[in-house]
């Protein structure tokens, strides 16, 4: 190689090297976000009582506890406000006061609304919207059967109770209920709820309850099926590197 190539040789190197250093820390692809007064409360809140030594965010943390980027969309109110009190699992109770957990919950939704803790191919359906096609584009259903799928929804029982294994917080598959949780007592969970599990009280009607059942019979009459195409459903797109949300929190 004569003097000539090396130099340019060299020269392009050197050009690399100066355009990958700029990439990385004036990350023009990236989002700058700053926190509103009542989300920066919450951060606090989150750092006074080291969340961050179990969870994670944008996949930085503690991995005792699953990444919370994203978790605010599936869970409902009164959820959340169970498991920032008593606790949930391998959660302790925080006993978190009203004021703490709005601040908190503040500071998940702007953080939920930054992006994705994991850049993903193409676009990712929610696992509780997976469910809802599953469910609602198939064979009509029966009446109670569809009251039962209504309650479901409008409770949010699918945000947490999927018919996977990984479903949000251990819960139970919404496939197998039946085969584990017996009549009488799966009608004191939907009304009572279960203290200390992040399961809220429902309250819910005793019609309302073996509608519920209807639907869980249903759903277990079909998981097989069910479970296999929750399964293989994927999204196909196009990676592009500049569209991957890498972010920065001052």
């Amino acid at each position: 190689m004569g003097i000539r190539a090396r130099q340019l040789l060299l020269s392009f190197l050197v050009a690399c090297f100066a355009a990958q250093t700029w990439l990385v820390y004036s990350d023009p692809a990236g989002t700058e976000a700053v926190l509103s007064e009542e989300a920066a409360a919450g951060q606090t809140v989150w750092r006074e009582n080291n969340c961050q030594s179990c969870h994670q965010l944008y996949g930085f943390g503690g991995f005792l506890g699953p990444d919370l980027t994203n978790a605010i969309d599936g869970l409902s109110p009164e959820r959340l406000e169970s498991i920032l009190t008593v606790g949930s699992g391998q959660m302790p109770a925080f006993q978190l006061e009203a004021d703490a957990r709005a601040a908190l919950t503040t500071y998940l939704q702007e953080i939920d609304a930054t992006g994705v803790s994991q850049p993903k191919l193409g676009e990712a359906v929610p696992p509780a919207e997976l469910l809802r096609q599953l469910v609602e584009t198939g064979e009509e259903l029966p009446a109670d059967v569809a009251r039962g799928w209504e309650i479901a929804s409008s409770q949010n029982c699918i945000a947490c109770h999927l018919p996977n294994e990984q479903s949000l917080h251990l819960s139970t598959d919404l496939t197998t209920i039946v085969e584990s949780v017996a009549r009488e007592r799966l009608f004191e969970i939907l009304h009572d709820g279960i203290p200390g599990k992040a399961m809220p009280r429902l309250a819910l009607s005793p019609a309302d309850c073996e509608a519920v059942l209807a639907f869980l019979i249903w759903m277990n009459e079909r998981g097989d099926e069910i479970r296999g195409r929750f399964e293989n459903l994927s999204t196909t797109g196009e990676l592009r590197l500049l569209e991957l949300p890498w972010f920065e929190y001052e």
